[in-house]
């Protein structure tokens, strides 16, 4: 997790830039391997060779389930409700943005500022047919490239094949509309399915350094051998990472990781075709004509909120004594590049040790490094990360806590570790988890689709407003 810390000159003010990955107590065996993924992910998402280990094991007595573990049961049933499997046969019978249809309700020759505008969409296959269920990922946004304004649509999936897409006209002037089809529900239900059935789309490298000798040994959340492996575990939260241990060094003389992508794929060859990049984030409503606003005489009451929620990072100011302390997310910190895991710690414990009081803030992103992995590893940590905020909040209920979200990113760079639609799955789990705390929200989520920036690292003047609303929110 990334930790920041602001101290101010007549006052400290604790500032935490979190980005964490999750990770959960595994055993080393098969058999103990299974009954801990067992409690807390549905059959149906694991593959043929844990299904073929756990037939193969002996009945042990199954522990009860923790509250943690009966809470991520709980979101992922409720995902895999709203993510139901979708059939697919053939590409043709596969959602089509070219010969969806998309039509303006109650349409004017010009509308005025605050305005809501709202388009029917009917989705269609490739053969013309009406669609019979929802479920395709889209994006809607509006702009005006002369007046460098942005903002989101919002999207309701009635779940026959039929869409409302609003926007509120914040400004006056030409107004561009734009709705991408990114995925097609079929490709959602692939992409889901195929997220929570391995752990090894991503893989770890740890270096173990011992006096002159240093080896290079395998690390995961997972690892599926019966080699003697090095547990490094938070015994509280059930947070766990593994390496295979070398000969002749101690599990404490790993120093260092990076990651390597592995050629490892859950989806079939007929699913893939659905991530091919004519296929996705293929625009609707290419043959619309821009919107015209005008300022009208009628007073209206728009709320800024939605196209406006505060997104921000930091900034630093010596002149001013202000200090920003860092520190590195822990396991699993997707990276080609060496990095240190000496100085790496699990964001709860970080919150824990953090006194607090009404000139502290602290700001938590959960998100991008999650991606490749089943979503109960997002899960669990967040729901570590709640218990810990909860427990900051009852000793200093004066601390001001902020969790800000992820942002989108290439929408063209491997769909089934690093897809957009994982990380609108997950902003939707932390505004669930998070919305019963006195805590705000930055939509970074939302100013990246308003911002068009299809970036993991969202450009300088992007993350420069968020800095700019953040200080002013806090100041």
């Amino acid at each position: 997790m990334k930790i920041s810390m602001i101290k101010y000159k007549s006052l400290w003010a604790l500032l935490f830039i979190l980005a964490s990955w999750i990770t959960f107590t595994l055993f080393q065996s098969s058999t103990k391997i299974w009954s801990a993924l067992n409690l807390s992910i549905s059959l149906h998402h694991w593959n043929n060779s844990i299904k073929s280990l756990f037939l193969k094991a002996p009945l042990i007595p199954l522990k009860p389930l923790t509250e943690t573990e009966l809470r991520i049961k709980e979101i992922i049933e409720k995902l895999d409700q709203q993510i139901p499997p979708r059939p697919f046969t053939h590409m043709n019978t596969t959602t089509s943005a070219t010969h969806s249809k998309a039509t303006i309700l109650n349409p004017r020759d010009t509308y005025c500022r605050g305005d809501q505008l709202d388009i029917l969409l009917e989705m269609r296959d490739h053969l013309g047919h009406r669609k019979q269920y929802g479920g395709d990922f889209l994006r809607a946004r509006m702009s005006s490239p002369a007046l460098m304004a942005g903002a989101s649509g919002k999207v309701t999936d009635f779940n026959n094949g039929t869409y409302l897409v609003s926007f509120t006209l914040f400004w006056e002037g030409q107004v561009s509309l734009s709705l991408l089809l990114i995925h097609p529900s079929e490709g959602v239900s692939a992409l889901w399915s195929a997220r929570n059935q391995g752990y090894d789309r991503v893989i770890f490298i740890g270096h173990f350094i011992n006096g002159t000798s240093q080896v290079h040994s395998e690390c995961g959340l997972v690892l599926n051998t019966n080699a003697e492996l090095c547990q490094y575990l938070d015994n509280r939260d059930q947070e766990a990472f593994y390496c295979v241990r070398p000969q002749h060094m101690p599990c404490a003389a790993l120093t260092h990781m990076h990651s390597e992508n592995k050629k490892v794929s859950y989806l079939s060859k007929q699913e893939k075709s659905l991530f091919e990049r004519s296929n996705v984030g293929v625009e609707i409503m290419e043959k619309f004509n821009t919107i015209s606003v005008s300022k009208c005489n009628t007073l209206k009451s728009v709320d800024l909120h939605e196209s406006g929620k505060l997104q921000h990072q930091l900034a630093v100011d010596l002149d001013r004594n202000i200090n920003i302390q860092w520190q590195k997310h822990c396991y699993p910190l997707v990276g080609s590049m060496t990095y240190s895991v000496k100085e790496m710690e699990y964001l709860t414990r970080a919150i824990d040790r953090t006194g607090g009081e009404k000139n502290t803030v602290i700001v938590i992103s959960l998100g991008q490094h999650f991606r490749p992995f089943p979503i109960d590893v997002f899960i669990r940590r967040a729901l570590n990360v709640h218990k810990a905020i909860k427990r900051l909040l009852l000793r200093s209920p004066d601390t001001m806590v902020i969790i800000k979200t992820e942002n989108i990113r290439e929408m063209y760079n491997d769909a089934e570790r690093f897809s957009d639609f994982h990380g609108y799955i997950q902003y939707l789990i932390i505004k669930d988890i998070f919305q019963d705390l006195s805590v705000s929200i930055i939509d970074a989520w939302d100013i990246t689709i308003a911002y068009g920036t299809n970036d993991v690292h969202p450009p300088q003047h992007v993350v420069g407003n968020q800095i700019n609303i953040l200080l002013n929110y806090i100041c």
